[in-house]
């Protein structure tokens, strides 16, 4: 049974070697550890808690409840999720597969800055202005609906927010 000190909201393992009236022990068993002055617990074994819908539960600390160290948790606002991100290669090959590369690749290019953030992107992510520009566009010259859009993306997606 491993036991743990608990100072100032720090959790240390307990001393491997206490004296006690002259007398030194190794391992020492919970009761002799308190002989030497020393609170030591076991660390219980509870699972993080559930937090509600939009939370998630951030670990603060420790408090001794019930004859063991227990983690002390607070909920805060769960972070937004991460943008999905697009394979560059993998998004050029799609738009080559449904025939409007050279559509997309002319649009850039008249577009100012596009053809070179194009060009040095090793991916695309969802919240890039650059990318809604082009979808924009690409709806527009193309007729595409958002099913379309999504359709092409989700060939390129590579992680992010589902």
């Amino acid at each position: 049974m491993k036991l743990y000190a608990l100072t100032d909201n720090l959790l240390t393992p307990a001393p491997t070697f206490v004296t006690v009236d002259g007398v030194t022990y190794a391992n020492p068993t919970q009761v002799t550890l308190r002989r030497a002055g020393i609170a030591a617990y076991t660390l219980a074994a509870d699972p993080a808690p559930t937090p509600p819908e939009g939370k998630v539960a951030e670990p603060t600390g420790y408090e001794v409840r019930d004859g063991a160290i227990h983690r002390t948790y607070r909920y805060e606002d769960a972070p937004p999720p991460p943008p999905k991100v697009y394979d560059k290669y993998r998004l050029v090959d799609a738009l080559m597969q449904e025939g409007v590369w050279d559509y997309v690749e002319a649009w850039l290019k008249e577009t100012p800055n596009a053809w070179t953030r194009a060009l040095m992107a090793p991916d695309i992510s969802a919240d890039e202005p650059l990318l809604a520009q082009g979808i924009a566009a690409v709806k527009q010259l193309l007729g595409w609906t958002d099913e379309k859009v999504a359709q092409v993306l989700a060939q390129a997606e590579i992680g992010g927010a589902a």
